[in-house]
């Protein structure tokens, strides 16, 4: 994924490349992703993730998409509606 110079294309890229993860990786609704499995997949894909982290899932929370968890993001309803159309 291209890197952005702008900070708040930045967050919408890393949270789209979040979004991403939770679809590769099979997470289902009320799973919970967890940073261990999480941090090697941003690496990968979007380098600088840790410039934009906080921002990006909190944007995610917001648009309800995801919860915090204490090892990781979990999806919730709305956020397995938006990637699987459940």
């Amino acid at each position: 994924m291209q890197e952005i110079h702008s900070e708040a294309e930045n967050i919408e890229n890393l949270s789209q490349c979040i979004i991403d993860a939770f679809k590769k990786m099979d997470v289902q609704e009320g799973q919970v992703l967890t940073y261990q499995e999480l941090y090697p997949y941003l690496q990968e894909k979007y380098p600088k993730y840790k410039d934009v982290q906080t921002q990006a899932e909190q944007h995610l929370v917001k648009t309800g998409v995801v919860n915090p968890a204490p090892d990781g993001l979990m999806l919730t309803q709305v956020g397995g509606q938006r990637l699987y159309g459940n």
